[in-house]
């Protein structure tokens, strides 16, 4: 997954450079992170929370925006839809940083804007990396996190963006189906299933995330997550993905 990152800055200088050093990241990051919204007005996030509804999401804040809204009221307005979000301050005003501890805002961080651009960009890459170990953190303590890898990498993903696992052509292999692509990794079907017990086999080869299907056709036998992918379910477990989807269900 990536985990969206909201920028609210009233100079467009700072704005931009923070959106530079941000996505300068994330080039080195493989998508885990994604700019979704960069503005000038506290009102602009106020409408992206009241039309996205984001979660866990990675919020920079100016303090002082020269609006009658400042960031640490924006911050309670965003811990107000957000209860996971991270978020960060970068300003001027070091001495309003006790509000915010005055104010329950449980900020991750703060950058003040005086300093080196090196020190500058610095601390804003090591609160990435803060934020990202924070979120996946919580999401393996609460069985949320799939956690798979790729080589030297290691990716962690929402169980609740995955839609199947199958073996792969190549051996000793996986395919990984998920709402926003496909994964190809090493290992066995058995262990996923194993470790996952939220999984369910409805064949030999396949694994799917109950929560994401779309419809099933008992008489053909065709499981639907979306309107391209589809798999049959093998005639011996009718009766348990029935019992499994009226569990669901209720």
């Amino acid at each position: 997954m990536s985990y969206p990152i909201i920028i609210c800055e009233d100079q467009i200088i700072q704005l931009n450079q923070i959106e530079t050093i941000i996505q300068n990241f994330i080039l080195f990051h493989n998508n885990l992170f994604q700019i979704t919204l960069k503005t000038q007005s506290p009102e602009e996030v106020k409408k992206y929370l009241h039309k996205f509804k984001p979660k866990q999401g990675i919020y920079f804040l100016d303090i002082d925006l020269n609006h009658k809204m400042n960031g640490i009221e924006l911050a309670e307005e965003i811990r107000s839809h957000d209860v996971q979000a991270k978020i960060i301050f970068i300003t001027t005003h070091d001495e309003m940083i006790p509000l915010t501890i005055k104010r329950r805002i449980e900020t991750l961080g703060f950058v003040v804007k005086d300093q080196s651009l090196e020190s500058y960009r610095a601390e804003i890459v090591e609160l990435l990396a803060l934020a990202q170990h924070r979120i996946d953190s919580l999401k393996i303590e609460q069985n949320n996190a799939f956690v798979f890898s790729i080589g030297s990498q290691t990716f962690l993903l929402d169980l609740q963006e995955i839609y199947l696992l199958e073996p792969s052509a190549l051996p000793h292999r996986v395919t990984l189906y998920t709402k926003n692509g496909q994964y190809e990794f090493y290992g066995k079907l058995t262990d996923i299933e194993k470790k996952y017990p939220v999984l369910f086999k409805i064949n030999r080869s396949c694994l799917i995330n109950p929560k994401n299907v779309r419809e099933i056709e008992f008489k053909k036998r065709l499981i639907y997550f979306n309107a391209e992918l589809t798999r049959t379910f093998a005639i011996g477990k009718t009766n348990r993905i029935k019992e499994r989807f009226q569990k669901i269900l209720n």
